[in-house]
């Protein structure tokens, strides 16, 4: 029982800590994304000068 239980709460910890750093990984994209559409805007607008 005790064994099963263990198994159970570090089956859990993993789901957890892959959860994490997927959805870090998205906002990382996300922040990327976001950073690029800048650069791009400040790109247009310095050729439109």
């Amino acid at each position: 029982m005790k064994t099963l239980c263990l198994i159970l709460l570090s089956v859990l910890l993993l789901v957890a800590l892959v959860a994490t750093y997927f959805i870090k990984k998205e906002q990382d994209n996300r922040i990327g994304n976001k950073f690029l559409q800048l650069m791009q805007k400040f790109d247009s607008w310095q050729m439109m000068r």
